[in-house]
Protein backbone atom coordinates (compact mmCIF):
# COMPACT_ATOMS: atom_id res chain seq x y z
CA UNK A 1 0.00 0.00 0.00
CA UNK A 2 2.59 2.68 0.81
CA UNK A 3 3.68 2.26 -3.25
CA UNK A 4 0.15 3.11 -4.55
CA UNK A 5 -0.18 5.81 -2.11
CA UNK A 6 3.48 6.96 -3.80
CA UNK A 7 1.69 6.90 -7.22
CA UNK A 8 -1.60 8.48 -5.85
CA UNK A 9 -0.42 11.20 -4.29
CA UNK A 10 2.63 12.17 -6.81
CA UNK A 11 3.08 15.72 -8.04
CA UNK A 12 3.39 14.41 -11.39
CA UNK A 13 1.23 13.29 -14.05
CA UNK A 14 0.47 9.68 -14.13
CA UNK A 15 -1.19 7.05 -15.68
CA UNK A 16 -0.72 2.56 -15.80
CA UNK A 17 -1.72 1.73 -19.59
CA UNK A 18 -2.34 -1.99 -20.86
CA UNK A 19 0.12 -1.62 -23.04
CA UNK A 20 -1.71 -4.50 -25.89
CA UNK A 21 -5.22 -2.75 -25.68
CA UNK A 22 -4.77 1.11 -24.46
CA UNK A 23 -6.89 1.05 -21.83
CA UNK A 24 -6.39 2.98 -18.97
CA UNK A 25 -5.90 1.09 -15.55
CA UNK A 26 -5.11 3.52 -13.29
CA UNK A 27 -4.75 7.79 -13.28
CA UNK A 28 -3.22 9.70 -9.38
CA UNK A 29 -4.89 12.41 -8.60
CA UNK A 30 -2.78 14.99 -10.72
CA UNK A 31 -3.77 13.06 -13.90
CA UNK A 32 -7.13 13.31 -13.01
CA UNK A 33 -7.24 17.03 -12.56
CA UNK A 34 -5.10 17.47 -15.47
CA UNK A 35 -7.03 15.97 -17.84
CA UNK A 36 -10.48 16.82 -16.28
CA UNK A 37 -11.69 13.12 -15.59
CA UNK A 38 -13.08 12.00 -12.67
CA UNK A 39 -11.33 8.54 -11.57
CA UNK A 40 -13.84 6.40 -12.48
CA UNK A 41 -14.36 8.13 -16.21
CA UNK A 42 -10.48 8.27 -16.72
CA UNK A 43 -10.63 4.35 -15.67
CA UNK A 44 -12.78 3.79 -18.64
CA UNK A 45 -10.90 5.46 -21.20
CA UNK A 46 -8.37 4.30 -23.48
CA UNK A 47 -5.59 6.56 -24.38
CA UNK A 48 -6.34 6.48 -27.67
CA UNK A 49 -9.32 9.45 -25.92
CA UNK A 50 -6.29 11.51 -25.42
CA UNK A 51 -3.36 11.04 -27.40
CA UNK A 52 -4.05 12.63 -30.66
CA UNK A 53 -1.58 10.94 -32.76
CA UNK A 54 -2.74 7.80 -34.79
CA UNK A 55 -3.99 4.34 -33.42
CA UNK A 56 -0.70 3.07 -35.11
CA UNK A 57 1.45 5.35 -34.07
CA UNK A 58 0.35 5.27 -30.23
CA UNK A 59 0.68 1.42 -30.60
CA UNK A 60 3.96 1.76 -31.85
CA UNK A 61 5.28 3.20 -29.45
CA UNK A 62 3.46 1.85 -26.89
CA UNK A 63 5.12 -1.66 -27.44
CA UNK A 64 8.28 -0.05 -27.78
CA UNK A 65 8.45 1.17 -24.44
CA UNK A 66 6.70 -2.14 -23.48
CA UNK A 67 9.76 -3.92 -24.73
CA UNK A 68 12.21 -1.23 -23.68
CA UNK A 69 13.36 0.10 -26.59
CA UNK A 70 12.31 3.65 -25.80
CA UNK A 71 10.78 5.39 -22.75
CA UNK A 72 10.92 8.82 -24.12
CA UNK A 73 8.10 10.17 -26.39
CA UNK A 74 6.63 13.70 -26.98
CA UNK A 75 2.99 13.79 -28.14
CA UNK A 76 -0.35 15.82 -27.81
CA UNK A 77 -3.14 14.81 -25.84
CA UNK A 78 -6.64 16.25 -25.60
CA UNK A 79 -7.52 16.67 -21.93
CA UNK A 80 -11.54 17.12 -21.05
CA UNK A 81 -12.23 20.65 -22.30
CA UNK A 82 -11.17 19.66 -25.88
CA UNK A 83 -7.49 21.74 -25.41
CA UNK A 84 -4.34 20.17 -26.71
CA UNK A 85 -1.62 20.06 -24.66
CA UNK A 86 2.00 19.16 -25.67
CA UNK A 87 3.23 16.53 -23.37
CA UNK A 88 6.90 14.93 -22.72
CA UNK A 89 5.91 10.88 -21.54
CA UNK A 90 8.57 8.74 -19.64
CA UNK A 91 6.96 4.89 -19.65
CA UNK A 92 8.34 1.99 -18.89
CA UNK A 93 6.62 -2.37 -18.23
CA UNK A 94 5.88 -2.58 -14.73
CA UNK A 95 4.50 -5.86 -13.42
CA UNK A 96 1.03 -5.37 -11.59
CA UNK A 97 -0.56 -8.30 -10.44
CA UNK A 98 1.24 -10.77 -13.17
CA UNK A 99 0.55 -8.42 -15.47
CA UNK A 100 2.94 -6.27 -17.56
CA UNK A 101 1.49 -2.68 -17.99
CA UNK A 102 2.82 0.47 -18.84
CA UNK A 103 3.97 3.20 -15.92
CA UNK A 104 3.71 6.44 -17.63
CA UNK A 105 4.85 9.81 -16.16
CA UNK A 106 3.42 12.99 -17.81
CA UNK A 107 4.76 16.48 -18.05
CA UNK A 108 2.83 19.03 -19.28
CA UNK A 109 5.24 21.09 -21.68
CA UNK A 110 2.99 23.54 -23.52
CA UNK A 111 4.16 26.43 -21.74
CA UNK A 112 7.27 25.51 -22.71
CA UNK A 113 6.96 24.44 -26.40
CA UNK A 114 4.74 28.13 -26.78
CA UNK A 115 8.40 29.63 -25.52
CA UNK A 116 10.16 27.95 -27.75
CA UNK A 117 8.28 28.61 -30.61
CA UNK A 118 8.19 32.06 -29.73
CA UNK A 119 12.39 32.25 -29.01
CA UNK A 120 12.95 30.95 -32.60
CA UNK A 121 10.36 33.73 -34.59
CA UNK A 122 12.45 36.42 -32.65
CA UNK A 123 15.97 34.79 -33.55
CA UNK A 124 14.75 34.56 -37.14
CA UNK A 125 13.19 38.29 -36.83
CA UNK A 126 16.73 39.52 -35.22
CA UNK A 127 18.78 37.33 -38.11
CA UNK A 128 16.82 39.40 -40.36
CA UNK A 129 17.30 42.69 -39.31
CA UNK A 130 20.94 41.97 -38.55
CA UNK A 131 21.70 40.42 -42.26
CA UNK A 132 19.97 44.05 -43.60
CA UNK A 133 21.82 46.17 -41.28
CA UNK A 134 25.20 47.63 -42.75
CA UNK A 135 27.36 49.04 -39.58
CA UNK A 136 28.85 52.50 -39.82
CA UNK A 137 31.73 52.12 -37.40
CA UNK A 138 35.06 54.11 -36.90
CA UNK A 139 35.50 57.50 -36.99
CA UNK A 140 34.70 59.89 -39.84
CA UNK A 141 36.33 62.51 -40.69
CA UNK A 142 33.53 65.48 -41.70
CA UNK A 143 34.41 68.78 -42.87
CA UNK A 144 33.85 71.39 -40.14
CA UNK A 145 31.74 73.77 -42.81
CA UNK A 146 30.41 72.07 -45.60
CA UNK A 147 29.76 68.48 -43.89
CA UNK A 148 31.55 66.05 -46.54
CA UNK A 149 32.91 63.20 -45.64
CA UNK A 150 36.34 61.57 -46.10
CA UNK A 151 36.28 58.11 -46.76
CA UNK A 152 39.43 56.08 -46.07
CA UNK A 153 40.82 55.99 -49.52
CA UNK A 154 40.78 59.64 -49.13
CA UNK A 155 38.11 61.19 -51.23
CA UNK A 156 34.94 63.51 -50.07
CA UNK A 157 31.42 62.77 -50.49
CA UNK A 158 28.46 64.68 -49.35
CA UNK A 159 27.20 63.26 -46.37
CA UNK A 160 24.26 61.62 -47.56
CA UNK A 161 26.02 59.85 -50.58
CA UNK A 162 28.15 57.90 -47.51
CA UNK A 163 25.90 57.04 -45.26
CA UNK A 164 23.40 55.58 -48.28
CA UNK A 165 26.68 54.08 -50.38
CA UNK A 166 27.73 52.28 -46.48
CA UNK A 167 24.26 51.42 -45.15
CA UNK A 168 20.37 50.94 -46.06
CA UNK A 169 19.59 54.19 -45.13
CA UNK A 170 17.66 56.60 -47.51
CA UNK A 171 17.20 60.33 -47.44
CA UNK A 172 14.78 62.92 -48.58
CA UNK A 173 15.51 66.50 -48.01
CA UNK A 174 13.61 69.32 -46.05
CA UNK A 175 14.34 72.24 -44.61
CA UNK A 176 14.69 72.94 -41.22
CA UNK A 177 12.75 75.75 -39.44
CA UNK A 178 15.92 77.70 -38.49
CA UNK A 179 17.66 77.27 -42.14
CA UNK A 180 14.16 78.63 -43.23
CA UNK A 181 14.83 81.59 -40.99
CA UNK A 182 18.29 81.92 -42.20
CA UNK A 183 17.82 81.65 -45.65
CA UNK A 184 14.50 82.17 -46.55
CA UNK A 185 13.15 85.04 -44.44
CA UNK A 186 10.73 86.19 -46.91
CA UNK A 187 8.65 82.54 -46.33
CA UNK A 188 8.51 83.68 -42.59
CA UNK A 189 4.54 84.51 -41.28
CA UNK A 190 4.26 87.95 -40.59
Amino acid sequence: MPYYNLFQNNHSLMLIINPDSGKIIDANVRACLFYGYAQEEITKMNILDINISSPEQIKKEMQRAKQQKCNFFLFQHRIANGEIRDVEICSGPIRVHGEELLYTVIYDITERKKREVEREELITKLEKALAEIKNLQGILPICAHCKKIRDDKGAWSQIEQYISKHSNAQFSHGICPECIQKYYPELQPA
